[in-house]
């Protein structure tokens, strides 16, 4: 019985869809540890430091790293996120590049010397401005570009440190990172923090802080139905946004105004765990 005519937006009467992932919130879910590494970061950044940040995929690292980015005063730091996935060496220098503004055309200068270069000008001007890079999916990278990160860090005409580095990626990243080959970025690294899933409380609170953003009725998911959403992802905040999808689509097919646990057990789009 679904109506063509009419959007979900008009049936559900929310302002936005609540599990959606075309926008980004200002501010995003913080719970405890959330909170906690948040004012870690800052405090590390603001002396130069660089730092890992690693856990399962799902859990809002990179959301969680991106607030950090948005925190930081423009006129002194120069945020810049790169996703890796996969890239091969001079590849990741490439992506850092363009960030700046470098030029990776010719080969008479190495890309890496012309980074250097550009970022020991960055903080030596008299308007200094301070890079901080995110690498995302960090855990795939080669120990040859991790050792190339390591020295984009420090500025040796100076002896002081050139740019933050932030390496995101799942746990894998802090395995590798305890090889004795990876000794010499290890020590580069003031600390290597690990995030986890949400707390059954917070998984309840981040359902509800959704609905909220959205300006979504509160009839539009009952209390049995997020008690059991949260029980069934297990804190992990993607499987959230994408079982919140999946329901809200069932329930517009259906014509069902309310999800509820009935038709969370009926849906045949969720699978048991």
């Amino acid at each position: 019985m679904l109506n063509h005519g009419e959007s979900p937006h008009e049936f559900f009467d929310y302002k936005h869809h609540p599990f959606a992932d075309t926008y980004r919130l200002k501010v995003p879910y913080l719970g405890e540890q959330d909170q906690r590494f948040l004012k870690t970061a800052l405090s590390l950044i603001s002396t130069g430091k660089s730092f890992t940040l690693s856990g399962p995929s799902g859990v809002g690292k990179s959301t969680l790293v991106h607030h950090v980015l948005s925190l930081l005063d423009t006129n002194c730091y120069r945020p810049a996120l790169v996703h890796y996935g996969g890239l091969q060496r001079n590849g990741i220098l490439k992506a850092i590049a363009d960030v700046l503004g470098v030029d990776t055309n010719g080969r008479t200068v190495p890309l890496l010397i012309k980074l250097q270069k550009q970022i020991m000008q960055m903080t030596s001007e008299n308007r200094s401005m301070f890079p901080v890079f995110v690498i995302d999916d960090a855990h795939l990278m080669e120990k040859e570009s991790l050792m190339d990160i390591c020295s984009l860090m420090f500025n040796p005409h100076k002896e002081v440190v050139a740019a933050g580095f932030i390496l995101v990626g799942d746990e894998t990243l802090e395995k590798k990172l305890q090889l004795q080959v990876m000794a010499p970025v290890k020590t580069r690294l003031t600390g290597q923090f690990n995030l986890n899933p949400l707390s059954d409380k917070e998984s309840l609170e981040f359902i509800k802080f959704r609905l909220s953003n959205a300006k979504a009725p509160e009839s539009l998911f009952d209390t049995d139905a997020i008690s059991i959403m949260s029980s069934h992802c297990r804190g992990n905040r993607r499987q959230i946004m994408n079982m919140g999808t999946l329901l809200l689509a069932e329930a517009f097919y259906r014509q069902e105004r309310t999800i509820s646990a009935e038709l969370i057990y009926t849906c045949d789009q969720i699978k048991d765990s």
